[in-house]
């Protein structure tokens, strides 16, 4: 837990010049999963790998980036991280981007130990270890009470999909109130606060750095987080990055409307 908050601090540090300026979004490669690499993501990723070499931890680093690198001669465990999620927020300053960071024994995303979320805009930070509960600033938490759809607030993310919408229309018809904040991680974590009762992403776009973190620290505070048809994570490697649709629900009741509320076709 020490390394990845001081990872996440370090992240802050280095990229907090660059958020809402033009020179964040300038293209400077394609990343490991996919997509073009802007410069706030190309800072933000070295400045984990520098305090890897720095403080010598040994361990095999998944980035969203640079993918699968060893660091140090014996790995000890998996660090996965998605060093800026919400790139597009960040470049356009707009205050709700997080740095992701997740370690495990395996490589294997159900076996996630420890994990930090923070908010690179004003350093609120989400943590959690497993069997030890969930903190957002060192203090406890825990998912909301909401138990009904008409009165819970809800964050849905449909964006570049709109395939993804008509299987979430059930659901947002019947919550109270629907939110999309653009990171996905942060998103988790609210659910885990009791901000959010729910999030809900049918994109299928989901890759494994972009929740790992908050899957676990959902989890702890009490929460649910499945795949939309409700099989869990365990098996999917680390490693290869593969991509999901997701539902995080504050309790049983949320998570049992909103799955019998989506609209899946067969």
């Amino acid at each position: 837990m020490d390394y990845l908050r001081e990872i996440a601090y370090e992240v802050r540090s280095a990229v907090k010049p660059l958020l809402g300026t033009n020179d964040s979004a300038r293209v400077v490669g394609d990343g490991f999963g996919g997509d073009q690499t802007l410069l706030v993501d190309e800072v933000a990723e070295k400045a984990i790998l520098r305090y890897l070499v720095k403080h010598r931890v040994d361990c095999t680093f998944i980035g969203e980036e640079r993918g699968v690198q060893t660091v140090g001669e014996k790995p000890e465990f998996f660090l996965i991280a998605d060093a800026v999620d919400g790139t597009t927020n960040a470049t356009r300053g707009i205050n709700f981007v997080s740095t992701s960071l997740a370690a495990s024994p395996k490589d294997d995303l159900g076996c996630i130990e420890a994990a930090v979320v923070m908010n690179l805009c004003d350093g609120e930070t989400f943590e959690a270890e497993k069997g030890k509960g969930a903190r957002r600033n060192g203090k406890a938490i825990e998912t909301s009470g909401t138990v009904s759809l008409k009165d819970a607030v809800i964050g849905v993310d449909v964006s570049r999909s709109p395939d993804s919408l008509e299987p979430s229309l059930p659901f947002i018809r019947k919550a109270k109130t629907v939110r999309s904040f653009g990171s996905a991680a942060l998103e988790i974590c609210y659910v885990a606060s009791g901000r959010l009762d729910a999030y809900v992403d049918l994109r299928g776009m989901l890759r494994t750095v972009d929740f790992a973190a908050a899957m676990l620290i959902v989890r702890e505070a009490g929460g649910i987080f499945v795949q939309s048809d409700g099989i869990g994570f365990s098996s999917y490697r680390l490693s290869e990055l593969s991509r999901f649709s997701v539902l995080a629900a504050a309790n049983e009741g949320i998570y049992t409307e909103l799955a019998s509320n989506i609209n899946l076709k067969p």
